[in-house]
Parts: structure tokens; sequence; C-alpha cells
């Protein structure tokens, strides 16, 4: 051991003490606040993680809704293009042409499962420019409509997340979820739907197919606060009216408090396009921000889709929903954050700091536990380098190392390698019918799969977004042909459960190359001759193996 200075050596015992007390006193600072600094990034990043894991839940809600009115925007749009010629339809052309002068009327077939055509009369069109009863589409327009009746009975206003569906024409007449219940509320209906910003801004519209969504407003039959998502049925360059479907303050609150993240205790918040409150679920402790801190944040809000800010003590967090023109938000308080398990973390360790200053006796088996945990964060850094986090497969990097060891390896004993490229058939489609959760259980089965069908020596590594690789060291080709067969079979007798009631199944294609076939032993070279073949088998219809060729 090093002698101490002379300096030091002419210090009295309890001034060294001091000295001494002052250095650990200064690196246990050092390693607590470093420590505390992993945790509060950490706690940040599993707010973020939480709030999309919301987000993605609330997006999927309104893409149902979406996906369902861009349906029937194609059927009416069909129907407009290839009108109904039957007897009810004739039937329903001429009561209408008996109803239209009428103030308020109501078509109804005699007919099951229809819903009523509700109008006004031709007298109540001439007071809005923007109305209209053309002459020459107007009969198309009906029959399209008395088709667009049969579907929606399909509408449920207790399962469905919006809460009202409507037709809504220039020519006078709507068709709704919830018809109304008189004639003087059809009136009322009409002139309050025709009235609206966004069925106007349509007129003008551009772009024919596309959806726009309103700011928060005050539904006009007492259903509270609401948004509006609507789109245009444009036929030969001609509008004829709106798609739109209503989701309430009150349903959009009520699906929000069944999707709260656990990690979440502040205050959820759903924004529109304006920054306006749509819905909130507020913590019993929540705290407003000062109108000074909320411009502040607004203006953040506007300059990114998504992030992060510390105001006023409160972490909030936020992102931009896709599928419905409007922002989440979560905002925290510190002593809300303090609760979680990663708050009470922070504060343990606090008090452990305050007790190693207190005790120095205990030093060393805080010292210890300190190590600990460093070691295990360096273990999981090291785990998250050489691996995949969702497929638990070699990442692109550590699998190529691998990769060419085992080259070099078979080289030097002169055994054949074989390498087997694999690719998920339509991936794509997987993620855009059933969202991206079903694509990530997609990927997951495809990896254990692959798993299953490996020796000990053998690689396996997720090497892109659905596209896998394995290398099977002293394996001929019609060996790995046989083991990359037996991977497509057992992936396409396999189902992925999306919920309850469906599922979905998936196929891939695969490229299959070998050192004794090509003659060389290059990683690079082995593994593209692979993948051409994939893309060979690809090409061949998919869901298919190719070693030759």
């Amino acid at each position: 051991m090093a002698a101490l200075p002379h300096s030091v050596r002419k210090l009295r015992p309890e001034l060294r003490v001091h000295l001494l007390f002052l250095a650990v006193f200064l690196f246990s600072s050092f390693l607590t606040w470093r420590e505390l600094h992993v945790l509060k990034a950490n706690y940040e990043d599993r707010q973020r993680a939480a709030l999309a894991d919301m987000q993605s839940r609330l997006e999927s809600q309104f893409q149902e809704s979406i996906d369902g009115m861009i349906y029937y925007r194609r059927m009416f749009t069909y129907a407009l293009a290839h009108p109904l010629d039957a007897h009810h339809a004739r039937h329903a052309l001429a009561k209408f042409q008996q109803l239209r002068p009428q103030p308020a009327w109501q078509l109804r077939l005699n007919m099951p499962r229809s819903m009523p055509i509700n109008g006004v009369g031709d007298s109540a069109l001439v007071q809005d420019a923007l109305l209209q009863r053309d002459p020459a589409r107007l009969n198309d327009e009906m029959l399209a409509a008395l088709e667009f009746s049969f579907i929606m009975q399909f509408s449920d206003a207790e399962a469905d997340f919006h809460s009202r569906f409507w037709y809504t024409s220039r020519a006078g007449f709507f068709i709704t979820s919830r018809p109304p219940q008189s004639l003087s509320a059809i009136s009322a209906s009409y002139a309050t739907m025709v009235s609206r910003p966004w069925f106007r801004a349509m007129a003008t519209q551009v772009t024919p197919q596309q959806l726009s969504w309103s700011g928060v407003y005050q539904g006009a039959e007492e259903e509270g606060a609401m948004l509006t998502a609507s789109t245009p049925v444009f036929n030969n360059g001609y509008w004829y009216g709106a798609l739109s479907m209503d989701f309430t303050r009150e349903r959009i609150a009520s699906e929000l408090s069944t999707m709260r993240h656990s990690a979440l205790q502040g205050s959820v918040v759903l924004l529109d396009k304006r920054q306006q409150l749509v819905a909130s679920l507020d913590a019993t402790d929540s705290r407003p921000l000062s109108d000074g801190a909320q411009r502040r944040l607004y203006a953040q809000i506007a300059r990114q889709s998504q992030g992060a800010l510390r105001l006023e003590n409160q972490f909030i967090s936020w992102s931009k929903l896709k599928n419905m023109d409007g922002y989440l938000l979560n905002q925290q308080t510190l002593g809300q954050g303090l609760r979680q398990d990663l708050g009470r973390a922070m504060l343990f360790m606090l008090l452990m700091w305050l007790l190693f200053v207190l005790l120095l006796l205990l030093a060393d088996q805080i010292i210890v536990r300190l190590v600990q945990r460093l070691s295990q964060l360096s273990a999981r850094l090291v785990w998250r380098a050489s691996y995949d986090g969702l497929t638990q497969l070699l990442n692109r990097s550590a699998f190529f190392e691998r990769f060419e060891a085992e080259v070099a390896r078979c080289r030097a004993l002169n055994a054949p390698l074989t390498v087997i490229q694999l690719d998920i058939d339509h991936f794509k489609r997987v993620n855009d019918t059933w969202g991206h959760q079903a694509g990530d259980q997609a990927l997951v089965r495809v990896a254990a799969i692959v798993s299953q069908g490996l020796r000990k020596n053998d690689l396996a590594g997720r090497v892109g977004g659905e596209e896998f690789c394995v290398v099977l060291p002293e394996t001929g080709l019609a060996d790995a042909e046989k083991v990359a067969e037996r991977m497509r079979e057992r992936l396409a007798a396999k189902t992925i459960l999306v919920n309850a009631s469906q599922s979905f199944s998936v196929t891939l294609s695969a490229g299959v190359a070998s050192s004794e076939e090509q003659g060389e032993y290059q990683a690079i070279r082995l593994q593209a001759e692979a993948d051409r073949r994939l893309y060979l088998a690809k090409s061949q219809g998919r869901n298919r193996v190719v070693a030759r060729g």
C-alpha cells in the first residue's frame, strides 16, 4: 500500500477521518446521483411506453369505426354508379315523389331490417345555395340511400365506439343510426347537420377521399361535448353529401378509463386538433398547470408530434394520434410519480444514502449493493447488445459476428455450412389488418418455431423487420432444405389469436444456400445467395422453400 503524503500524515487523526469521510461522502453522492439519474430516465421511458400502449389501444378503437365508414363510403359510391333496379326500389322512388313537397317527411319501407330515410321539403333547400336536388342525379342517390339503409341496421349504439353514424345529403335528406322520433326533429336535425362547418367545408374540398375531424363542440341533441369524423361522397366529380361519425366525450372517457395503464397515475388528457379538451381522466390529487406553463406546453405540442416535458414539478408526456386528429397527454406530479415502484425505489436510495453518511460502518454493505446493481445493469445491457428483445434471437450485428466465426471454423474443418434465409409472407398485410401487436405476435411465433428446429451449435437471428437468417454448421444442402421445410410446415399449421373470436395464420418463404454447392466459404455471398433464392420463392407464389435455381 502506498504511503500517505507527508502533508496528510502531519494532520491529526480526527482530521484524517474527516477528510476520508468527505472523500467517501463525495464518492457516494456521485454514485447515488448516477443511480437516481438512471431511475429517472427509466421512469420517463416507462411513462412514454405506457402512454404509447394506451394510445395504441385508443387508436384501434378509432380505426375500427373509421374503417367501417370508409367501407360504407365505397359501398355508397358503388351504389351510385350501379343503381338498384327492383320493385321495392321503384316503389320507394314513387313514394319519395309524393313525400318531397312536405316540410318534413320520413320514408319507411314495408320491409324488415331497414332504417328510414328522413328528409325536408323542396322549399327548405331554396334557402341554402349549398343544397340542391339535381334531377339527373336525385333518383340514383335515393336508390343508393335505400341500399345504405339496409346496412345501417348493423350499427349498435351500445357496442360501437362511435355514438351515431350519419349520411347527410345535399338533396335534403339523411339517414342515421338513431332515427328522429318526430317530423319536427327531422327538420331540426337536418338543419343542424348541414350547418356544421365540417359539412360546408366539403364543397371546396380538393381531395374527394379525404377524411377530416372536427374540433370538440357541443352536440345539439343532449349528447354533450363531442367530435365528428367525416368524409365526402363523390361520384363522377359531383359531391352528393357526407358520411360522418360522432364520438361523444362520455364514451371516449369511458374507453380511456378501461384502457388506463397502471403506470399512468396522473391525469390522462385527450385534446383535439385545436388543443381543446375532448376527454380526461383526473387523479384525485392532480394539480392543474398555471396559464403560462400551459401555454408553453401547448406551444411545444404544436411543434412536436410526440415528446416529454417537465413543468412545475410535473412530468408531461404526449403523442399525436394517427387515426384521430388530436393528442393524448399524461400529466403526473412528483407525488404521484413517487408512489410508483420506480418512485419508491428512488426514495429508498435516498434513505440508503443518508444512512450511509450517518453510519460509515455500513459503507461496505451499501457499496456491495451498488456494485451488484451495476453488474445486473451491465448484464442486461450486454444481453440487449446481442439479442433482439421481441424475438429473443440474435440481433443482426451479433448474428453476423458469430456467422463469420462459424464460417472460419467450418473452413478449417473442411465441413459444409448452410444458410437459410426466411421471410414472413405478406407481413405488412398482417400489420394493416390486425394491428402491430398482432404483427409482433407473428414475429414471436416464427422465432419460436425457428428456435425449436435448431441444434446446440446452430445460429438464428433476426436480420430485418420480418426477415430471419439461420446458419447450420456441418450441414449439407439437402438436410438444411428439410429443416427449412419443417419450419415452414409448422408455421403454416399454426394459428395466432387476436382475441377470443378472431385469429389468423401466417406463412414464410425461405431460400437455402450451402458452401458445398457454392464452392466457397464467404458469409456475405452465402447469405446473399440464400436471400436471392428467398425472393425466387416469393416470386413463385410464397409459402415455399427454394434451395436450387
